[in-house]
C-alpha cells in the first residue's frame, strides 16, 4: 500500500496528540487544513479563545514543538492557524499553516516546526478568524556555544500555594536558554488527599476536579486548571520547556505495574489509568510524541547543546521501575527491624529503576557523548541519586503518627555533640600525657582518617584498653554531656542504630543499578552532572561509587509549591539552620541542604565549570498572593575534569 505524505501526516497527527509536522510556509496542507494564508472558514460558526496560553518545547537545532489549546464555543472541530517569525511584528515569517483540532485531543494542538536555524530566537502565535493568541517566544538549540543556562523546576502543587517560583523565573527569561521540568507538573490527589499541602480553600486554589484523577477527563480537567495559572502561562510563553514526568502525573509512587496511590478494588485497572494519564500528558505538554503509539511510555531522550552539554532526560518512574521497598515489610510483630534481610534486598542486582532498555540507552549515550568530545554529560531525572543514609532512629516512622518523630533528631544531635566533647577531651589528655602517638600507632590507617574519625578511633581505643583513664576523662565532662551520653549514647552505635536510606523511593532503593551508572561514568571520565527534583527540598551532593571514587555531582531543586522537610520533620520556625547543619553532618556525601524554602535552580555550563544557583523565597511565602523577593540561597561550582566542588 502506498501512503502519500499527506496520508502519513494524517496518521501521525491522529496517533500523537495532534502533532502536525510543518517545514515551511504553507508547509503541510492536507484535506483537514485550511490555507496558511487565509482565515479559517469555520471562524464565524464556532468562535475560539486561547485561555490556556501558548507554549513551546523539546527544542532541537532545527525544530521545536509549538503548543496551544483552542477553547471553542461549540464542541466541534475548529481550524487553527499558526505563524512563526524571526521578529515580534511577524514581518519575516518562516513558517505558517493551519490544522484542525477537536475533542479527540481535548482541542490541543502541537506543531513540530522544522527547517529552523540553530541557536535562533523565534516568535510564534496562533489564530482563529480574528482571534489571535498571545505571542510566544522560543529558540532552537545551538550548534556551537560557549555557555548554556537552564532553569530547573519540580513539584508544583496548585492548592499548596501560588506559583511565584514560575513568575520569578519568567522575570529572568532573557538570561535563560531553556526550562527543565523534572516532573510533578500536576498532582492527582483529591481535595483532601495531601493534608500537608492543604486543600487550597483558603487561597481559592482548590483542585478541579475535587475528586482524585483516574479517568482521562479527570486528568484533562486537572491540566486545564494548572495551565490557567497566569505565572505558568507566562513562563511557557517565554522559553521552551524540556519535560519528563514524575509520579504524580499518574499516581503517587508509581512503578512499572502499580502505584502506592492506586487501589485496583476501588479505582479499577492501573494500566487503564496510566494510559489515560499519559494521553493527557502528551496532549497538554509541549513534548514531541513518538510516531508509534506504544512507544509513548518511553520519554527518555537526548538534547545536545552544541558540544558543550549532552542533556539526557530519564524516566525513573514508569518505564522500568520495580516496586519500591517498604520498611514496614521488614518489621516483625514486636517492632524489631530485620536489618539483615533488608540489607540483602537493598543491594539486589535484579532490582531496577530504569529498566534494561533505558539503562543500556543511557550508558551508551554517556560513553558516546564523552567520546564525541562533548564537555558535560548531564542527566535530567526525578529522584535523588546521591546516597542519603541517616541513622534509623531519625527516619523510622512513629507508630502513632506514621511520621518520623523530630525529637529523635534532637536526641541524636545531643548525643553526637556530647561525644564530640568527649573525643576532644580524650585527645587533650593523651597529648598532655605524651601518649597520643602510642594510641595512634595501634589504629590501622590512622593518618588517612579525617579529624572526626581520628577522634572517634582514639576515644574507642582508650575506652577499650584503659577503663580507668576513660573514666577520669568522662568525669571531667559537664554534667549535661555525661547525661546525654548515658541516656542517648547507644544511638551512636551503628550496630544498634544503623544508617539506612531516608527515602527508598530514590536511587538509594536501587543501589546496584546506581553503581553501574556511576562506575561507567567514572570509567569513561565523564563530567557527570545529575539534576534531580521530587523531594521538595534543595540538595547538593557528591556522587561517590562503592570504591569511594568521585563519579559526578548532583544538583537537586526545591519545589515550586509542594511542602518539604519542614512538614515531614515538623521543623519549627527558627530551627531550620540547626536541622540543616545536623543532617549535613550526618550524610557524608551531602554538601548543601535547604529544609524549608520553595524555589528553583539555575544551572550554567561553560567549558570550565558547571554552576548551580538555588533561588529561594522565604518560608511559607507561597501561601500569600503577594509577590515575594527571591535570593540566591547557595551557589555551587563544579570544575571541569576534576569535578571539584566549591560552595559559596
Amino acid at each position: 500500500m502506498h501512503f502519500s505524505r499527506r496520508d502519513l501526516l494524517k496518521l501521525f497527527a491522529a496517533s500523537s496528540a495532534s502533532i502536525v509536522v510543518s517545514s515551511g510556509l504553507n508547509g503541510c496542507n492536507d484535506s483537514s487544513s485550511s490555507s496558511g494564508g487565509s482565515p479559517s472558514n469555520d471562524a464565524s460558526e464556532n468562535s475560539v479563545s486561547f485561555h490556556h496560553g501558548v507554549a513551546s518545547g523539546d527544542p532541537l537545532s532545527d525544530r521545536v514543538i509549538l503548543w496551544t489549546r483552542a477553547t471553542p464555543a461549540l464542541d466541534e472541530a475548529v481550524t487553527i492557524q499558526w505563524e512563526v517569525a524571526e521578529d515580534a511584528n511577524f514581518l519575516n515569517l518562516v513558517n505558517t499553516d493551519s490544522a484542525s483540532v477537536d475533542a479527540s485531543t481535548d482541542f490541543t494542538l502541537k506543531v513540530d516546526v522544522m527547517g529552523l536555524t540553530p541557536g535562533q530566537r523565534y516568535f510564534y502565535r496562533f489564530k482563529h478568524g480574528d482571534t489571535v493568541s498571545e505571542t510566544g517566544q522560543t529558540n532552537t538549540l545551538p550548534s556551537t556555544t560557549d555557555k548554556i543556562k537552564l532553569a530547573v523546576f519540580s513539584c508544583a502543587n496548585y492548592p499548596a500555594g501560588y506559583f511565584h517560583v514560575y513568575a520569578d523565573a519568567a522575570s529572568r527569561a532573557n538570561e535563560l536558554d531553556a526550562i527543565i521540568h523534572l516532573g510533578d507538573y500536576i498532582y492527582e490527589y483529591d481535595i483532601e488527599g495531601y493534608p500537608d499541602a492543604g486543600s487550597g480553600e483558603t487561597i481559592n486554589r482548590v483542585h478541579q476536579p475535587t475528586h482524585e484523577c483516574i479517568q482521562l477527563e479527570d486528568y484533562r480537567t486537572r491540566y486545564a486548571q494548572y495551565r490557567s495559572d497566569a505565572d505558568l502561562q507566562n513562563l511557557h510563553a517565554q522559553l521552551p520547556f524540556i519535560c519528563v514526568w514524575d509520579d504524580h502525573e499518574i499516581a503517587n509512587d508509581t512503578y512499572d505495574n502499580g502505584a502506592e496511590n492506586h487501589d485496583e478494588q476501588t479505582e479499577g485497572d492501573f494500566f487503564q489509568r496510566r494510559a489515560a494519564a499519559i494521553q493527557a500528558w502528551y496532549e497538554w505538554l509541549p513534548v514531541r510524541a513518538p510516531e508509534v503509539d506504544a512507544d509513548k511510555i518511553k520519554t527518555y531522550r537526548q538534547f545536545d547543546f552544541g558540544s558543550l552539554v549532552s542533556l539526557m532526560m530519564l524516566d525513573t518512574r514508569v518505564v522500568g521501575r520495580n516496586k519500591q521497598l517498604d520498611y514496614a515489610d521488614y518489621m516483625d510483630v514486636s517492632g524489631q527491624f530485620d536489618i539483615q534481610t533488608f540489607s540483602q534486598d537493598l543491594v539486589d542486582s535484579d532490582r531496577s529503576i530504569l529498566g534494561e532498555e533505558q539503562k543500556n540507552w543511557v550508558l551508551e549515550n554517556l560513553i558516546e557523548s564523552k567520546a564525541s568530545g562533548t564537555t558535560w554529560q548531564v542527566l535530567g531525572q526525578q529522584v535523588l541519586m546521591a546516597k542519603m543514609l541517616l541513622p534509623a532512629s531519625i527516619i523510622m516512622p512513629d507508630p502513632q503518627t506514621g511520621l518520623p518523630n523530630p525529637q529523635n533528631l534532637v536526641n541524636y544531635q545531643t548525643a553526637a555533640n556530647a561525644y564530640q566533647e568527649l573525643a576532644e577531651a580524650v585527645i587533650t589528655t593523651l597529648t598532655q600525657n605524651g601518649i597520643l602517638n602510642d594510641y595512634a600507632a595501634q589504629i590501622d590507617g590512622f593518618a588517612s582518617l579525617s579529624p572526626t574519625q581520628q577522634g572517634i578511633a582514639l576515644t574507642e581505643a582508650v575506652k577499650a584498653s584503659n577503663t580507668a583513664l576513660y573514666g577520669e576523662i568522662f568525669a571531667q565532662l559537664p554534667e549535661a554531656s555525661q547525661t546525654a551520653l548515658q541516656t542517648y549514647g547507644d544511638l551512636l552505635n551503628p550496630s544498634l542504630n544503623p544508617s539506612i536510606p531516608y527515602n527508598l523511593d530514590a536511587w538509594d532503593g536501587y543501589a546496584a543499578e546506581r553503581e553501574i551508572l556511576l562506575q561507567t561514568a567514572k570509567a569513561y571520565q565523564s563530567n557527570l552532572i545529575v539534576l534531580a527534583g521530587d523531594t521538595h527540598n534543595a540538595w547538593c551532593s557528591r556522587l561517590i561509587d562503592q570504591n569511594g571514587d568521585l563519579a559526578g555531582v548532583e544538583f537537586a531543586t526545591s519545589s515550586v509549591s509542594s511542602p518539604g522537610m519542614e512538614k515531614y520533620l515538623s521543623i519549627p520556625m527558627g530551627y531550620e539552620a540547626s536541622t540543616e547543619s545536623g543532617i549535613e553532618s550526618l550524610v557524608e556525601d551531602l554538601q548543601y541542604f535547604n529544609s524549608s524554602q520553595r524555589g528553583y535552580m539555575v544551572v550554567t555550563f561553560t567549558a570550565d565549570a558547571a554552576t548551580a544557583q538555588w533561588y529561594m523565597m522565604p518560608r511559607e511565602a507561597e501561601k500569600s498572593e503577594q509577590r515575594p523577593n527571591f535570593s540566591v540561597n547557595k551557589q555551587a561550582d563544579v570544575l571541569i575534569d576534576s569535578l571539584n566542588l566549591e560552595l559559596s
